[in-house]
């Protein structure tokens, strides 16, 4: 598959730690489902028995963090990331606090082309995969035969509301739009709707949990709105920020006013943000990519 995102593109959007966790307390104050999603990514399950875990993708360790309390005293998780930064830091730190044994390589996912066979005993990856899922094979093969693959990721609806203002905003500041954002071809190459297909060729067991979700953002409190947007901006703004960077405020600009006035007539912003976690089991080997 052709790159969507380059990694200098996948730095300058992850690159800044607060912005991550500011996101994260977003989410969790205007979120109308109350779940935390890793909790249900993680609800039922019995991982006492993994030694080795792998999380691609990593960042600071957002699903790890939690993760790690239902891990064992001194279990091995690596982590790989493109940005290093201060997500090693707090990565290292967070889970060296919970009694693990962590590592860290800042690279690139297709890394794991080059590690053993059937090294690990659960491989995570959360909201990542989509930027690699031509490795599905390769996780399935660095899987031991009665480890778990959990991948969580976004619907191709998710953001939808962001996304359908985004072409008027660069009609308005004379930008001609693709009729298809690199932001939605991103969400569709490994998403909650096509998962189940591309993880089926390599692995007997795929178990899928939908986790429906929206961000309800009041007229009054339309500030936050905007620091979550800000955190997602290069994301759906690459083409601006690729044909016409000059010109990328101008069409944050415009995006915002447009939140703004419809949450001025609604008096609200509803967001979508349905998700999909995948648990994976029964590894296929000898059919990496």
């Amino acid at each position: 598959m052709h790159q969507l995102f380059s990694h200098e593109d996948i730095r300058r959007t992850y690159e800044e730690l607060t912005w991550h966790c500011r996101s994260k307390d977003i989410i969790q104050e205007y979120a109308l489902n109350t779940q935390d999603i890793r909790q249900v990514a993680l609800g039922g399950l019995d991982l006492s028995h993994a030694g080795t875990v792998l999380d691609l993708g990593c960042g600071y360790g957002f699903f790890t963090e939690m993760l790690a309390s239902r891990l064992r005293p001194g279990t091995k998780i690596m982590g790989i990331d493109m940005v290093n930064h201060r997500n090693k830091e707090t990565f290292l730190d967070t889970l060296t606090v919970k009694g693990c044994r962590p590592s860290f390589i800042q690279g690139s996912a297709d890394i794991i082309r080059d590690m053993e066979a059937s090294s690990f005993d659960l491989v995570v990856a959360s909201y990542s995969l989509y930027f690699f899922p031509h490795l599905i094979g390769e996780i399935a093969r660095v899987l031991r035969s009665g480890g778990v693959f959990i991948t969580v990721t976004h619907s191709v609806h998710s953001l939808k509301e962001l996304t359908s203002f985004v072409p008027f905003a660069m009609r308005a500041a004379g930008i001609d739009p693709p009729a298809d954002l690199r932001i939605s071809r991103l969400f569709r190459a490994f998403s909650l709707e096509n998962g189940h297909a591309l993880l089926s060729p390599h692995f007997r067991d795929v178990e899928c949990i939908v986790y429906e979700n929206s961000l309800a953002f009041p007229l009054d409190r339309f500030e936050a709105c905007i620091d979550y947007l800000d955190t997602k901006k290069h994301l759906l703004l690459k083409e601006v920020a690729d044909s016409h960077p000059a010109k990328f405020d101008e069409v944050l600009s415009v995006l915002i006013k447009s939140l703004f006035d419809h949450a001025r007539a609604h008096g609200k912003v509803l967001i979508t943000k349905d998700d999909g976690i995948f648990r994976c089991r029964m590894p296929v080997h000898g059919r990496a990519s």
